[in-house]
């Protein structure tokens, strides 16, 4: 799901392309309904993400993974107490300079 019709027709291009299935569409995370999902990606900025993160949670499998990327370092403690209080785990931190992706996991 991406706010960007360009971001979602280059989506499409790519999944095609490298023929992996995905279904990409316009719209938010309101978008995302009450369909579980085993994983989860979001490469947005803090804002959206903090605002986001209990949307995502809700449609989580129990033991689903959240990965979140395209953070700056300084982001990541605002990030992680939301999702600390979302009941996530982080399993996983990758920085490179100034940029982190963060691996987390839902409680079962």
């Amino acid at each position: 799901i991406d706010i960007d019709e360009w971001s979602v027709e280059n989506s499409k291009e790519n999944a095609e392309r490298n023929k992996v299935e995905l279904r990409i569409e316009l719209g938010t995370a309101d978008s995302l309904g009450k369909e579980k999902f085993d994983v989860i990606l979001a490469n947005i900025n803090r804002n959206i993400l903090i605002s986001d993160i209990p949307s995502y949670v809700s449609v989580l499998e129990k033991g689903g993974q959240l990965l979140l990327s395209g953070l700056c370092f300084f982001d990541v403690d605002d990030i992680m107490e939301v999702c600390t209080q979302q009941e996530l785990t982080l399993k996983k931190k990758t920085q490179r300079e100034e940029w982190c992706s963060l691996l987390l996991e839902k409680a079962q």
